[in-house]
């Protein structure tokens, strides 16, 4: 455990895993807090002046704010972040609670940006509400979510922008002060498209950070982002799936539960018919794929109850009943999706094509 003392005026950037005690509270995203824990491969700013402790983890001290001016926004209704990969949106999005609920205000988040979740697992539009500073919004549990089924939007668009107006609707029944939309790193070609049609779908207040991708207000990218390739974020995905899915036992469920999707001899879903077949690798026929077995083993479920999500399920088998390891047994809908997981590790598998 190290002491670092941080001077007016400089910032203190610290990469997790790491937990900080703060002598005096600290100012992390807008907020102040005594004590907080950092995840792995995320990076949170302390503001000068600081004194703390931290365990583990990698301090680079620098001079100035992290924060860019441009980020102190008063706002109200419901706002879209907007911007790639990489550009701060779940930095934004902390901070702008922060700022807001520091005044007494309810602030709630629709976490859209399926591939890399903050709020719920991957693969969902979850959404949270909090009248009270976080040191990021990786720490809100989801009040609900909107299984898309997927980390890769390409050819599911449309449930992604049912997924942003079901999560809006939702968080404004909670009778917020704002409701802030991180939406999808994917600003480029359909990505692009996708993000207009989720900015028609529900008119919110565009902001923009570090490029212009659609009308609205333009905001500074922050100096010092923390870079992630593909192995940190499939390490993301990971932890998520083990912080959510806690799987208790191995049960059986009848075809009649399974919604969107369904079993005739293969599963048939609105992206496309998955045949079992003695091949070595998925062989592709228009919007029907031929598939190894094993593929359709493993694969990440959602249960819900009323329509409400309740639970999660790893699926091993469909007929004649599904056979399926799960986190509840008190549900009455099990949503099946593209993404597969192995049930022993909750490590990523190779989706369904």
């Amino acid at each position: 455990m190290s002491t670092v003392v941080v001077p007016q005026g400089y910032t203190a950037l610290l990469r997790g895993p790491a937990t900080v005690e703060c002598r005096e509270p600290c100012r992390v995203f807008g907020g102040v807090f005594h004590r907080f824990e950092i995840p792995p491969h995320k990076q949170y700013p302390v503001e000068g002046p600081a004194v703390f402790t931290i365990e583990s983890g990698v301090v680079a001290i620098v001079n100035g704010s992290a924060i860019p001016q441009d980020w102190h926004l008063e706002l109200s209704g419901v706002v879209a972040l907007v911007g790639p990969t990489d550009a701060g949106k779940s930095s934004l999005s902390t901070y702008l609670v922060n700022i807001h609920t520091s005044q007494g205000k309810k602030v709630c988040i629709v976490d859209a940006d399926v591939g890399q979740s903050d709020i719920g697992p991957p693969g969902f539009v979850s959404y949270s509400c909090t009248t009270s500073p976080i040191p990021h919004i990786s720490e809100l549990e989801p009040y609900d979510a909107y299984f898309v089924g997927t980390t890769n939007l390409q050819g599911v668009e449309e449930l992604l922008v049912a997924g942003v107006v079901w999560g809006v609707r939702r968080s404004i029944a909670q009778y917020p002060h704002l409701v802030v939309i991180n939406t999808p790193g994917w600003t480029t070609g359909r990505g692009l498209q996708l993000l207009r049609a989720v900015v028609d779908a529900v008119e919110p207040t565009v902001i923009n950070i570090g490029e212009a991708a659609l009308p609205g207000r333009l905001i500074s990218k922050p100096r010092h982002v923390l870079p992630r390739g593909p192995q940190e974020r499939r390490e993301l995905r990971n932890l998520s799936y083990r912080r959510h899915v806690k799987l208790i036992e191995k049960t059986q469920i009848d075809l009649e539960k399974m919604a969107v999707c369904k079993w005739e001899k293969g599963l048939v879903c609105p992206w496309g018919r998955y045949t079992p077949a003695d091949v070595s690798e998925p062989q592709k026929k228009g919007r029907e794929f031929i598939v190894p077995h094993h593929y359709l083993r493993h694969i990440f479920a959602a249960l819900y109850k009323n329509g409400k999500l309740v639970g999660y399920a790893i699926v091993e088998k469909f007929e004649p009943k599904i056979v399926a390891y799960v986190t509840t047994t008190d549900f009455d809908e099990i949503r099946i999706g593209k993404i597969r997981l192995d049930p022993q590790t909750l490590e990523e598998l190779e989706p369904l094509p």
